[in-house]
């Protein structure tokens, strides 16, 4: 098969549909990847052979805030400004070579469009995280009404394809994932925990003093501010005999000063740094979250305004995997209060466990490809 897959240039849309890339490749089959210049190095240093569309993610971000100025701009990220720009190269990428089978990560929406006017099969690969709430679907699906009629006139918008690969940890799923089965068959897949090519172990994790914990505000601006990493490593730093902060898109020195026991580094893989800590401390991204569940390391979730960090912080909580601290939460001794709690508490990473239990039941990306083969269609 020739397979198209699709992602918003960041790391938390890319990183899901690489596992299932890659094991297209190794079964043999022709794939190229779409996604914006500024993580096209990383995605073929994956072993991908990776295409530049539409933005890189700050340009898109700018365009945004400036056309649409507020809280919806993030909205507006991913509709009317990716969309156009993202299709009109995947157009060009696809004249000569047309994709029998495009998967698209949940929020990457030209992929979509794409299969419908190539006559591609389309699959849907969600985040690590629950099913977008109804609100949240209605407003992409508004935004992308004009695109649709603009491109291919006379059909109505689509968000998702024939097939949705749920990623979200059963027990942290909501009910609306029923609205989606509704448009698509849905199948549970289990969580794929890459996170880049193969990085090398930092030095100071050889001999790390535990108990540890690792924080990491993932790597957009909008979620990951100097300041409230300072706050969070601050009330940490007399808990744990270790901390690890990635500063993501922040330079380190962009944080205070730090005591002995504070390692500051711009990004480390989850792969190399989750086996040797005892919390995780986040924005409640997918990548971080289930993580921390594979890991069953008890969570301590700070979430932005991302619906999807939103929800995941919420179900994780209600889960009892981890806890959450609403914005009004976040003072140094609030922080410290809910470090305490959940490294003191075994109920917390019990609760963590139990759900990984449930992940390794789940399909992986070898099977999950044959799922998709044209003959299951």
């Amino acid at each position: 098969m020739r397979i198209l897959l699709s992602a918003f240039p960041a790391f938390g849309h890319l990183h899901p549909v690489v596992p299932l890339a890659l094991a297209a490749q190794n079964a043999g089959h022709e794939v190229r990847l779409a996604t914006g210049a500024n993580v096209v190095a990383w995605a073929r240093g994956c072993g991908l052979d990776a295409y530049a569309v539409g933005y890189r993610e700050g340009e898109a971000v700018d365009i945004a805030e400036r056309d649409h100025p507020g809280p919806a701009s993030s909205d507006h990220i991913f509709t009317d400004v990716w969309v156009p720009a993202a299709l009109d190269d995947m157009l060009d990428i696809t004249t000569s070579w047309v994709p029998d089978l495009v998967v698209h990560e949940e929020e990457e929406y030209a992929g979509v469009l794409l299969a419908a006017m190539r006559g591609s099969r389309c699959v849907t690969q969600s985040w690590a995280a629950p099913a977008r709430p109804e609100p949240s679907r209605r407003s992409a699906a508004r935004a992308l009404g004009p695109i649709w009629g603009r491109y291919l006139p006379g059909s109505a918008p689509r968000r998702v394809g024939e097939r949705y690969l749920d990623a979200c940890p059963p027990p942290l799923q909501t009910p609306d994932l029923a609205d989606i089965a509704r448009d698509a068959r849905v199948i549970a897949v289990r969580p794929g925990l890459f996170d880049g090519p193969l990085a090398p172990r930092p030095e100071f994790l050889h001999d790390l003093a535990r108990p540890a914990a690792y924080v990491t505000l993932g790597t957009v601006a909008v979620f990951s501010t100097p300041e409230l990493l300072d706050r969070i490593a601050a009330a940490l730093a007399p808990q744990f005999a270790s901390v690890i902060v990635t500063s993501g898109p922040n330079p380190i020195e962009a944080l205070g000063p730090q005591p002995a026991n504070v390692h500051v580094v711009p990004y480390v893989a989850q792969s190399v740094v989750l086996a040797n800590v005892d919390l995780v401390v986040s924005h409640a991204g997918a990548g971080g979250t289930v993580g921390a569940l594979a890991h069953g390391l008890a969570h301590l979730m700070l979430p932005g305004r991302g619906q999807s960090q939103i929800t995941l912080a919420e179900a994780v909580h209600r889960a009892g995997a981890g806890l959450r601290l609403a914005d009004s939460e976040r003072g140094p001794a609030d922080i410290a209060r809910a470090a305490l709690r959940l490294s003191s508490e075994s109920r917390f990473a019990n609760a963590a466990r139990a759900i990984r239990a449930q992940l390794d039941e789940l399909p992986g990306p070898r099977e999950v490809l044959a799922m998709l083969e044209p003959a299951t269609w």
